[in-house]
């Protein structure tokens, strides 16, 4: 009896710390810049069953091409400093014929800001936007060891546009994030009144971290988010000091009173398409919404560029303070 007692015990013993140690890799994934080394075997299995990975077929090489064209374009380099002290880089495109409107672009998780927008910025450059595009903290090359989801990338984006508003006075100020970037602006919403803000682009942004990462353990790997979930939001708060509850675009959005556009792809099986009815209906604010057909994650503006450009444009020009004019070809 005492013998099979003990065996229970470390049976029990074992799989605590293998969930442990397998809630720790999951952390290390979701949050870290850098995260724990895994053999690449593991890296493909895990990343075959997660939903929404599939990509254009094309999409890679036309993103590397558009990508090495932007850097041609006439770029500033800007270090602010974060609450911390770590510095946030970014970087200021001016037209030659400014419209009037500045547009402060947010880059997804695990991405950068020439990266995501590299077939979105020649667009707009050409129809007289001033773009400003923040490199986040644990992304790109700013300081960081960790991912916000839209935490304290949003109090950064605060410093961006402080910044903004200080280098580009009475301009107009639209604010525009893909994925965490998305969720990131949408956690600027409700603390940007009674600045120059006229309006916020949301592109397939989640209602929460906590839906998300949810969304896919249940999709993607068939498995509840009790207990590992719940672990993982433990380390977060240990380690980077924010739960994923923390980042919610949804509680945002209802006590907004600044414009928004929600984009999503239709296809999006990463952040579900659903959710961005969840927070379209949720938003207290004057919104609108495109839907874009055969658009997986963060592809809208790659799949059908001529409808998502000219439906950000025509959403500025409508909230802009002045009138004006422009098009651009395609």
């Amino acid at each position: 009896m005492k013998t099979a007692l003990i065996t229970v015990i470390v049976v029990i013993a074992v799989l605590i710390l293998i969930t442990l140690l397998i809630c720790g890799f999951i952390f290390s994934y979701l949050i870290c810049t850098k995260p724990v080394s895994l053999p690449a075997f593991v890296v493909r299995t895990v990343e075959s069953f997660m939903a929404g990975n599939e990509m254009p077929d094309s999409y890679d090489a036309d993103a590397a091409v558009a990508e090495e064209k932007l850097k041609s374009l006439p770029f500033e380099h800007v270090t602010l400093k974060a609450d911390n002290s770590e510095r946030i880089k970014g970087h200021i495109l001016r037209p030659d014929n400014p419209n009037g409107c500045v547009v402060i672009a947010c880059h997804g998780a695990r991405s950068s800001a020439m990266g995501e927008f590299c077939f979105m910025i020649p667009h707009l450059y050409k129809l007289g936007y001033t773009l400003v595009l923040p490199e986040h903290r644990g992304c790109g090359i700013s300081d960081g060891k960790y991912m916000g989801y839209g935490t304290h990338e949003s109090e950064d984006g605060m410093r961006w546009l402080e910044y903004t508003q200080n280098k580009f006075k009475n301009y107009d100020v639209f604010l525009l994030g893909v994925s965490m970037g998305a969720a990131t602006v949408l956690m600027m919403s409700n603390k940007v009144k009674d600045t120059n803000v006229r309006g916020i682009i949301a592109d397939c942004s989640y209602t929460s971290a906590w839906d998300e990462f949810s969304y896919q353990l249940k999709t993607s790997f068939h498995l509840p988010a009790f207990p590992l979930l719940y672990i993982c939001d433990l380390y977060c708060r240990l380690f980077a000091h924010y739960s994923f509850k923390d980042a919610s675009p949804l509680d945002c959005v209802k006590k907004s009173s600044v414009p928004t556009l929600f984009i999503h792809g239709e296809d999006d099986d990463f952040v579900p398409y659903y959710m961005q009815k969840i927070l379209y209906d949720s938003c207290s604010a004057p919104k609108d919404i495109l839907s874009v057909s055969g658009a997986v994650h963060a592809r809208s503006c790659y799949t059908a560029p001529e409808l998502y450009i000219n439906k950000i444009n025509d959403f500025m020009m409508k909230y802009r303070k002045t009138a004006f004019n422009s098009s651009v070809d395609f």
